[in-house]
């Protein structure tokens, strides 16, 4: 028998770990002192330790490990449980590969954006015949989904758009949400037509905004807002709780992010 120092040794595993294992059932020693309460290993427990430390080194929870000690002997579920655990490693590879693309962007975009001022005023967004399209959408990245459905329903509808500059999506969220978001998108048609399932169309009211142009990635969509907070709180004006992003050139135009034209505009109230 062994003291659980020296198991601790032989199986590179910690006494606080061992003591823990013990606690949960995963991996108990041969036999406890009852005066001393002191725990004696065998040489027999060192093969469940190592397959602990195997499993444990391949991402396993110990939930997992135990069942897959527990069930050993079962070849078919055993390979089930390493296919999952394959597919749960290809997903985080690509969440770490993006993660990291995103890393550099930020990273470059950072040392750029010292550089840069945005210029903010203010404006009216005048009245405006729209055709209008707003659903919830799974999260703000999903917002291609609405302007292809707008677009399809467009063309085949024959429904001819005005490009007068106020191509836009509005955010009507009253707090940020990182899933079902409430968009609305706009653009500015010649003449009104009935109203079909989400397609709407409507006058818009005159709107008091502030807002900044910004050429590039959306990514310095947080150095924008920074921009407008300050000016917001430097000439005491109070936000109405909307939002909206004017698309001069989109994603739909260019596939270079450089040349994307947006302008952020924050709805405020007179």
């Amino acid at each position: 028998m062994f003291k659980i120092g020296d198991f601790s040794k032989l199986s590179n595993i910690t006494i606080k770990m061992l003591r823990h294992y013990d606690e949960i059932g995963l991996l108990k020693p041969s036999m406890v002192d009852e005066k001393t309460n002191f725990r004696y290993y065998s040489a027999k427990e060192l093969e469940v330790a190592s397959k602990i430390n195997t499993y444990k080194e391949l991402g396993f929870s110990l939930k997992m490990i135990a069942t897959l000690i527990k069930n050993e002997s079962e070849e078919e579920e055993l390979i089930s449980h390493y296919k999952f655990r394959i597919a749960e490693i290809k997903e985080e590879q690509e969440k770490l590969e993006k993660q990291m693309t995103m890393l550099k962007k930020v990273s470059e975009l950072n040392r750029n954006l010292s550089m840069i001022k945005y210029n903010i005023i203010e404006k009216v967004i005048p009245k405006r015949r729209v055709i209008s399209l707003r659903k919830k959408i799974p999260n703000y990245y999903s917002e291609g989904l609405l302007w292809n459905e707008l677009y399809e329903f467009i063309g085949k509808n024959n429904i001819k758009p005005i490009y007068d500059g106020y191509t836009m999506a509005v955010y009507h969220d009253d707090e940020y949400k990182e899933e079902n978001v409430d968009v609305e998108i706009q653009v500015t048609v010649d003449d009104l037509d009935d109203d079909t399932g989400d397609f709407k169309f409507y006058e818009t009211e005159e709107s008091d905004v502030v807002s900044v142009v910004f050429t590039g990635s959306y990514e310095q969509m947080h150095k924008v807002v920074e921009a407008i907070a300050y000016y917001v709180e430097q000439n005491n004006l109070e936000l109405s709780g909307s939002m909206a992003n004017i698309f001069h050139v989109s994603p739909a135009q260019t596939e270079n992010e450089d040349e994307y034209v947006t302008e952020a505009c924050y709805f405020i109230e007179r």
